[in-house]
């Protein structure tokens, strides 16, 4: 397993993408980091050279990246413009490709969620549709789509994390897997055995605890004994993001080491 963090979750502003968080993830043992497309997509080409360029000059690569398809763009219903979607996908995996990320999670719930006025069915249908498109594109980069579940709260289309899988098998693409996010699956009440069984479908985790979202303490982190069990004897064995609320900027190196050395060894 290789780890890295979100780094929207803790950036100062809605518009930073937070590498600046780089030297403290390092020292927390982690290996890399996944950076938010929408905040990308923010910058022209200048601006973007720049960032390419601060980014590999850093000491942590862009391995995955999240926030992919910003709210403006929407996928299902009237408000669908094939035209300024096509053009902000191929632009958004060129640049994902750029930084050298392998990994977009498809979460975008603004961007993909059905409008009140279609079927649930109708409106699932254009999504995916879409999503094809994504996944074809995406072939062209090398880079990997991962579908991610978010909880009612958030989204109104693929919920859980056994729907995600289900998709995923139904469009039987090389490059589409589910994510496995500990925070929806808890939210969302799914039970473990899910994880042991699709293991294979698991292309990318997210991790956090239930409550509040946060960074678990060492306490926390021990009480998740039987996920980090099932996880482990999963057959999944690669990015794990911690998708997580720091309590406070400094990231607190010395005690969140000792956390995250725990899970690492309850990973194995």
């Amino acid at each position: 397993m290789i780890y890295g963090i979100c780094t929207n979750m803790n950036a100062r502003s809605p518009n930073d993408l937070g590498i600046d968080q780089a030297p403290y993830a390092k020292k927390l043992g982690l290996d890399y980091l996944e950076l938010s497309v929408d905040r990308i997509m923010r910058y022209d080409d200048e601006r973007f050279e720049c960032f390419k360029k601060e980014l590999a000059q850093g000491p942590l690569p862009c391995l995955a990246c999240n926030n992919f398809i910003d709210g403006s763009i929407k996928l299902a219903g009237k408000e669908f413009n094939k035209d300024a979607f096509e053009n902000y996908i191929k632009k958004a995996l060129a640049r994902i490709a750029a930084i050298g990320a392998k990994k977009v999670v498809f979460g975008s719930s603004r961007a993909r969620n059905i409008p009140s006025y279609l079927s649930h069915e109708e409106g699932r249908a254009q999504v995916i549709e879409r999503l094809i498109y994504i996944a074809q594109a995406a072939e062209t980069h090398s880079l990997d789509i991962v579908i991610e579940h978010l909880n009612r709260s958030e989204s109104n289309v693929f919920n859980t994390f056994d729907e995600t899988v289900s998709l995923a098998k139904e469009l039987k693409r090389p490059n589409i897997k589910s994510i496995f996010d500990s925070y929806h699956f808890g939210v969302s009440f799914e039970d473990e055995e899910l994880i042991q069984k699709n293991g294979a479908w698991i292309g990318h985790i997210h991790f956090a605890c239930i409550t509040d979202r946060k960074m678990p303490d060492l306490e926390d982190a021990k009480k998740m004994s039987s996920l980090f069990k099932i996880l482990r004897e999963s057959s999944y064995d690669e990015t794990f993001s911690l998708e997580a609320y720091f309590p406070n900027t400094e990231m607190d190196n010395i005690y969140y080491k000792t956390v995250m050395d725990y899970i690492k060894g309850e990973l194995g």
